[in-house]
């Protein structure tokens, strides 16, 4: 009896906006789940092929509106400036998962208690339709928060970044096409290629200045620090 009543529920208006847009959601993410899976059907056709093109269908003018809303948009669907609400700090087919679910739940719940007390009309139906959707944004803004550091793009240090540090030579010399070298970063220390035009300047040891990197040669350029820098004592 309940279950019955329930989807009678949802298919009523203002909830049975939100129970298509629940639909599309849930269809999207089957097909996600069994590109992840990478499950055959169908004689050995590829899922994940498939799974990509409907869900890029199905989420593609929503993500291009979140994009316009916010100003900009990655690659990859997050927007780490925070975007309305922190919504766009995850991919905005999860931010759209959550929206959808909140009103889903918000709308039939304003539709079931606000029916008793307003009782039901068109009007009364717009209303809770749009409130439902605006809790819905605030609720999932909420929801969405925990899973924004799983998403945050951590980028990488380019070759030029490296510039100004101070490396320690660890071959027994370095000259215009020989020498490596290691540099800290942070906690971990790198090996890096090293080249001196100054042949006999660095030995083992040595502290040396990164003052350029070479893409040629495909390694960092170096000079001696103690007549660059004021080194620290030992």
């Amino acid at each position: 009896m309940f279950v019955n009543e329930l989807f009678e529920a949802s298919l009523r208006f203002p909830t049975v906006v939100f129970t298509i847009a629940l639909g599309i959601t849930l269809i999207y993410w089957v097909f996600v789940l069994l590109g992840a899976l990478d499950i055959d059907l169908l004689g050995g056709g590829d899922v994940s092929g498939a799974a990509k093109g409907i869900g890029d269908a199905m989420v593609g003018g929503a993500k291009g509106g979140a994009e316009a809303l916010h100003g900009h948009g990655g690659g990859d669907g997050v927007d780490h400036d925070g975007g309305l609400l922190g919504l766009s700090n995850v991919p905005i087919t999860i931010s759209i998962s959550f929206v959808v679910l909140s009103g889903w739940c918000l709308s039939l719940l304003g539709s079931h208690y606000g029916g008793k007390v307003l009782g039901s009309s068109a009007l009364i139906g717009l209303v809770v339709l749009a409130l439902a959707f605006v809790v819905a944004l605030l609720v999932a803004a909420v929801l969405v928060r925990p899973l924004a550091p799983v998403f945050k793009i951590r980028e990488g240090k380019s070759n030029k970044d490296y510039v100004g540090h101070v490396c320690t030579v660890t071959t027994g010399h370095v000259d215009d096409g020989f020498g490596q070298a290691t540099i800290e970063d942070g906690p971990d220390v790198l090996v890096i290629p090293v080249r001196c035009d100054r042949t006999g300047a660095l030995a083992r040891g040595s502290k040396a200045l990164v003052v350029d990197f070479d893409a040629a040669r495909n390694a960092y350029i170096v000079e001696p620090a103690g007549e660059l820098v004021d080194l620290p004592p030992s």
